[in-house]
């Protein structure tokens, strides 16, 4: 078997990989749905090393156990939907789908993903936006064994060097970025650019108790203070309104003592020599709960046919089982989606546990205002930071956008 190697985080083009090693775990099937396949296709829009290689290990095991070989194909983000929706017209699906979660509705309304109660595959144990992110019009079409929600990381080291504690109200925070902030070092590096701005915006924002769908609220407006703040005070850069998710690289190089990010990052600590932490964005005055919006990838059945779905059912079940649940978790460090599974990981690696607390209160994007609240916070954030703009001023002209 080949697995096909990338740089850290980098993206790659299309690769294919056979999976046809025997694995060990055990795995249960759903009832017989009648003749099974021996070979399925897989796609995802996944590929990187930090998930394409345990996966691969993944359905190498569930291979042994059910006898049904696989060819995972892995495509750029952001592509994969497209082409599952022309490979529609052309009835050249594959039997496994990795579909990003906000997509799921308009993939589902087409009517090309089949009914998982059909081959006993429930969401049950799984955290209710999680099972709601996996369904369509009342019908279960996907599932996410693994999950991101974001979080403050931070250098312990950097932290013990300055003698600050971890921040517990919106104040705190604000002090803390202060004091780890150097002639050569950002107390935060933040994400503030018009692609990942929104998104990290969002703990400040459900943290205060803001909602997206209204930003002209008290709660909006303190949570886009905290950032102006933390620009005018030289805890980040101004030009963090042209930073995405590179943001992370200043963290990463040291240049940086803290940086919002996700589980990802702890795959990378020990490569960077860092001795990390993370601690969820508190509310104001640190009584609400800490929130976080969530995503994930869902495993879908694309329709085929009777055979290849059958088969696809039962890798399904093998590959989303609770053992191999948490070994893809221990190996990509990506947070379970199951809660017993959650419970179990949170135990084997503390320093994640504040990224699985955050599940039962995140928040759940709705793919059909997604766009439009991206939109008005990307105007907000930057009209704050880089115009001057008084928070409620640029929340207010935000929401007439």
């Amino acid at each position: 078997m080949t697995i096909l190697k990338q740089p850290r985080r980098a993206v790659m083009a299309a690769s294919i990989v056979i999976v046809g090693i025997a694995g060990l775990a055990a795995c249960s099937a759903p009832p017989s749905q009648g003749s099974s396949a021996d070979s399925i296709t897989v796609w995802t829009g996944l590929p990187y090393d930090s998930f394409q290689v345990p996966n691969t290990e993944n359905f190498e095991r569930c291979e042994e156990e059910t006898g049904i070989s696989v060819e995972l194909q892995d495509f750029p983000p952001g592509e994969l939907t497209g082409k599952v929706l022309q490979a529609a017209t052309s009835n050249d699906l594959p039997d496994l789908l990795y579909l990003e979660g906000t997509d799921l509705t308009r993939v589902a309304e087409t009517g090309v993903l089949t009914d998982l109660a059909d081959y006993d595959i429930t969401a049950e144990g799984y955290d209710a936006k999680l099972q709601q992110m996996g369904t369509y019009d009342g019908t279960l079409y996907g599932v996410a064994p693994g999950v991101n929600t974001v979080g403050m990381f931070y250098n312990k080291g950097m932290f013990a060097e300055a003698g600050v504690e971890v921040p517990t109200t919106f104040a705190e925070l604000r002090d803390v970025a202060a004091k780890l902030t150097t002639p050569d070092r950002m107390g935060l590096a933040l994400s503030a650019g018009s692609g990942a701005g929104p998104y990290v915006f969002l703990p400040f924002l459900l943290s205060a108790g803001g909602d997206p769908s209204d930003l002209t609220t008290p709660e909006a407006a303190e949570a886009l203070q905290l950032w102006k703040d933390l620009v005018s005070d030289g805890s980040t850069s101004s030009s963090a309104v042209t930073w995405d998710w590179d943001a992370q690289d200043y963290f990463r190089e040291g240049k940086a003592a803290m940086v919002m990010s996700g589980s990802w990052l702890f795959n990378e600590a020990e490569g960077l020599g860092i001795d990390l932490g993370v601690f969820p964005i508190p509310s104001p005055d640190g009584s609400g709960p800490s929130r976080s919006p969530i995503g994930a990838e869902l495993w879908t059945i694309p329709v085929t046919d009777d055979a290849h779905q059958a088969a696809a059912a039962e890798v399904l079940s093998c590959i989303t089982n609770d053992e191999n649940a948490l070994i893809m978790a221990e190996q990509s460090r990506r947070t379970p989606g199951d809660t017993s599974v959650g419970e179990d990981y949170a135990a084997e690696f503390p320093e994640e546990a504040p990224l699985v607390a955050l599940i039962p209160d995140s928040y759940l994007r709705d793919p059909e205002l997604n766009g439009k609240q991206t939109e008005q916070l990307t105007y907000a954030i930057q009209d704050a930071i880089a115009n001057g703009t008084e928070p409620e001023e640029a929340l207010e002209k935000a929401s007439e956008q």
